[in-house]
């Protein structure tokens, strides 16, 4: 088993305005990761970002509209710690020192080799494995496992369903404040009050206790 395997749970967008690189690149990606999402422009991969459950950005430098740097500046007031790389088509000296204030992983010139983007690869599972990104404490003995969509209580495994992950996840990112139920219902895209109590109570469930608290007429609150 590679060390790799691990990005089959995870999802990727990669930017670029060549088409033809698009393509063969995402034939490569997808056999390493779960998801691929290509765009074409800052303005566009903006966009799917804030739709998706992203990992990992691979952004070309030099594009129209929005270029590589802008965009992943825009990242950054949205999710610091995401991992990132850029890509330029010739060796800039001012880009890579530009770049370096955006907390990424790796800087490629292009072209570039199979091998190097695969050193870049095992950058990525490094980080998640080193810094365990993706696991969430919530008690001493219960984490949420963000890749495997699971509550771990006393080493026994929870899988949500993907109305519980959503409202889990907006909950744990959001942890200790209280969430109106406007707020969950347009991440489920739903208007039923019902079938959104039915998922906090579910959720409950799983976890060690009755951490999601019912703040009468308003909302909900993760308290832990």
């Amino acid at each position: 088993m590679s060390k790799l395997d691990i990005l089959k749970n995870f999802n990727v967008i990669y930017v670029d305005d060549d088409k033809e690189a698009c393509e063969s690149l995402k034939q490569i990606l997808q056999y390493y990761f779960k998801n691929v999402f290509i765009t074409f422009n800052g303005i566009e991969a903006l966009e799917v970002f804030q739709t998706i459950d992203c990992h990992f950005l691979i952004v070309d430098y030099d594009m129209p509209l929005m270029d590589g740097y802008e965009f992943l500046s825009k990242i950054r007031e949205i999710d610091e710690n995401v991992s990132a790389i850029i890509m330029s088509s010739y060796d800039d000296k001012v880009k890579l020192k530009n770049a370096i204030t955006l907390n990424l992983i790796d800087y490629i010139v292009k072209p570039y080799e199979f091998e190097e983007l695969h050193n870049v690869l095992e950058k990525f599972t490094f980080k998640i494995e080193k810094n365990n990104l993706y696991k969430i404490q919530i008690t001493p003995n219960c984490f949420y496992d963000k890749t495997l969509k699971q509550i771990i209580k006393d080493d026994i495994p929870e899988t949500l369903t993907s109305y519980e992950m959503k409202t889990f996840e907006y909950l744990l990112n959001n942890k200790n404040k209280i969430i109106k139920y406007d707020q969950l219902l347009d991440i489920l895209d739903s208007s039923s009050q019902k079938s959104l109590i039915s998922i906090i109570h579910k959720i409950n469930n799983k976890l060690p206790s009755k951490l999601i608290q019912n703040i009468k007429d308003i909302g909900y609150k993760l308290e832990i």
